[in-house]
């Protein structure tokens, strides 16, 4: 009877070996190497790529048994993303993070004021993850993009909102810079649907190009809608804008970071001391700020500007607009503006 005892726990030793080596193997902690291990499980990758990828790495010891713990928990998928794994970590925990998608969040950030060739450089310097297929590239690319539907009015500047966009390894360049001009899109359309009365603007496109100048002459927000509000006086007057960023922007690599009498004078659609109305496109991405400052603005009937420091001064009329630059450059010993 002892030995028929021995030998029926012993078939149940037998029997329940493999599975006391699965829960040993999938709870038993792994250290990895001090500096971590980072895999990306890129956008698209099947279940069956993600864990070779995972395998390859060494955060996987007994990858069979890990596809037996993923398929008995009923196959869920594996989420994209950037995994950064340290320490001691097992495979439970490793299945765990991959089905939430527990990642490293990757971010395109565009920056308020930052034109079309600024965001490709963050792009291409800080999103190793972000693919470039079918982006285009040179200067025609403001052009390019607006035909594959990233912009409008034939150009993309101006046209992709100023935001932090979360993104997986395998996302394109192009699908994030869609939803930022989607997302400019649906601003825009909201903030124009309940703009302010009497504005001289026709259409949502020219408030987006003036935003773009209000946004590049660098004011606080609290300063945006009084600026904004010379500049529509002036529209209203047919007077020519004299934005400085308006000339920055026609020079392109030309601007050396000091505009010259003679670069004042250069012949471009762009220059706003040389023609009247708003240059042919913005000239850089705006802000909501900005946006709201143009479709909002001060109650003013100023027709110029100068800034001093962080103090902006403010004139209805030339003679007085004259007597501010004197007191300014009264004030800097004579330096120019």
């Amino acid at each position: 009877m002892t030995r028929q005892r021995g030998a029926v726990l012993l078939i149940i030793l037998i029997a329940l070996f493999p599975f006391g080596f699965y829960g040993i193997s999938m709870y038993w902690p792994e250290t990895l190497p001090a500096k971590g291990v980072t895999v990306p499980i890129p956008l698209g990758a099947s279940d069956a790529q993600s864990i070779a990828s995972l395998a390859r790495s060494g955060v996987l010891q007994h990858p069979r048994l890990f596809r037996l713990a993923w398929a008995l928990a009923g196959h869920p998928p594996i989420q994209a993303g950037l995994y950064e794994f340290q320490g001691r970590i097992n495979q439970a925990q490793v299945l765990h993070r991959l089905i939430a998608g527990q990642s490293t969040p990757l971010n395109l950030l565009i920056v308020p004021g930052w034109r079309l060739q600024h965001i490709y450089r963050e792009i291409h310097d800080k999103a190793p993850y972000l693919g470039l297929q079918n982006l285009p590239q040179g200067e025609t690319a403001a052009r390019r993009l607006a035909q594959q539907g990233v912009g409008a009015q034939g150009s993309a500047e101006g046209w992709l909102f100023p935001d932090s966009y979360r993104y997986v390894p395998g996302t394109t360049a192009l699908s994030v810079l869609r939803r930022a001009y989607v997302r400019m899109q649906r601003e825009l359309q909201s903030l124009w649907a309940g703009r302010a009365p009497g504005l001289p603007l026709g259409n949502p496109y020219q408030a987006l190009i003036l935003a773009s100048i209000v946004q590049k002459e660098g004011a606080p927000p609290a300063e945006q809608a009084h600026i904004a509000a010379v500049f529509l006086n002036r529209l209203r007057q047919g007077m020519p804008l004299q934005s400085d960023p308006t000339v920055i922007y026609a020079l392109g690599e030309r601007y050396t970071g000091l505009l010259t009498p003679q670069e004042m004078h250069v012949e471009s659609p762009y220059n706003t001391y040389l023609h009247t109305g708003l240059p042919p496109t913005p000239i850089a991405m705006p802000g909501l700020s900005s946006l709201m400052a143009v479709l909002h603005p001060a109650d003013s009937a100023d027709l110029y500007f100068i800034a001093q420091g962080d103090e902006y001064h403010y004139s209805e009329g030339y003679t007085q607009h004259l007597e501010q630059i004197q007191r300014y450059l009264q004030h800097t010993g004579g330096a120019g503006l």
